[in-house]
C-alpha cells in the first residue's frame, strides 16, 4: 500500500500531524498500537479521508540508503506500508519508542541514533519530586529529520516525547508536542 506519510503512533504527536496532514490533501496512514485520549484528531483525521490502522504496531522497516522506504506492521505481515515520507511519534518508555536497559537507552524500531547520559548513574535523582535526566533522553535529529549510524534518515521526522528534551512526566508538555508534530508537518509540505 502506497501513502504520501506513513505516523507510527496514535497519540498526541501522531494524531496532530495526521490530521494536519491529511486536511492539506496528503493520503496518510497512521498505524495506532494502543488506545489514544486523542480522539478530536482521530476523528478530523478519518473524517478527512486518512487510513487508520488501529490496535497494529510497526514490526519493521526497509532502508533505501538514506531513505525509510516501507514498514511492515504486525497484522499486515509481508504487505508493506511505503511512503514519501515518515513520521515516528512512538512515545519515550511506557509506549516502548525508548527502551532503557542496564547499559543504554536505545530506539528499537530502527535503531536510530540516541541522546542520553552513557554514565547510568546520572539518569536519575533518588528524590521522586526531582527533575528526572533520563526523561530528557530521546531521538537524535539533524534538520528535524532522525539520525541513524550518524547519517540523516530525509524523510523519517520523529516527533512528541520521543524527541530529547520533550516530556509530559514532569508537566504538561502539551503545547511543546503539539510544536514537534506541526514542525514534522511543515517539513513535509516544504518538500
Amino acid at each position: 500500500m502506497k501513502f504520501d506519510v506513513v505516523i507510527i503512533g496514535g497519540g498526541l504527536a501522531g494524531m496532530t500531524a495526521a490530521a494536519e496532514l491529511q486536511k492539506a490533501g496528503l493520503k496518510c496512514a497512521v498505524v495506532a498500537a494502543g488506545l489514544s485520549l486523542h480522539n478530536v484528531s482521530r476523528r478530523e483525521f478519518t473524517a478527512a479521508g486518512g487510513t487508520l490502522l488501529a490496535g497494529d504496531s510497526v514490526v519493521s522497516g526497509r532502508f533505501d540508503g538514506d531513505r525509510l522506504a516501507a514498514v511492515r506492521t504486525g497484522k499486515l505481515g509481508s504487505v508493506e506500508l511505503e511512503a514519501d515520507n515518515f513520521i515516528l511519534a512512538s512515545g519515550k518508555y511506557f509506549s516502548q519508542g525508548l527502551v532503557a536497559d542496564m547499559d543504554r537507552v536505545y530506539e528499537p524500531l530502527f535503531g536510530l541514533d540516541v541522546e542520553y547520559d552513557e554514565d547510568r548513574s546520572t539518569w536519575f535523582d533518588p528524590s521522586f519530586a526531582a527533575p528526572q535526566k533520563f526523561l530528557e533522553f530521546g531521538v537524535k535529529t539533524e534538520d528535524g529529520c532522525a539520525l541513524k549510524d550518524g547519517s540523516k534518515i530525509v524523510n523519517l521526522y520523529p516527533a512528541g516525547e520521543l524527541l530529547a528534551g520533550v516530556s509530559t512526566a514532569q508537566g504538561d508538555a502539551t503545547e511543546a508536542i503539539k510544536k514537534t508534530a506541526l514542525a514534522a508537518v511543515e517539513a513535509i509540505r516544504r518538500k
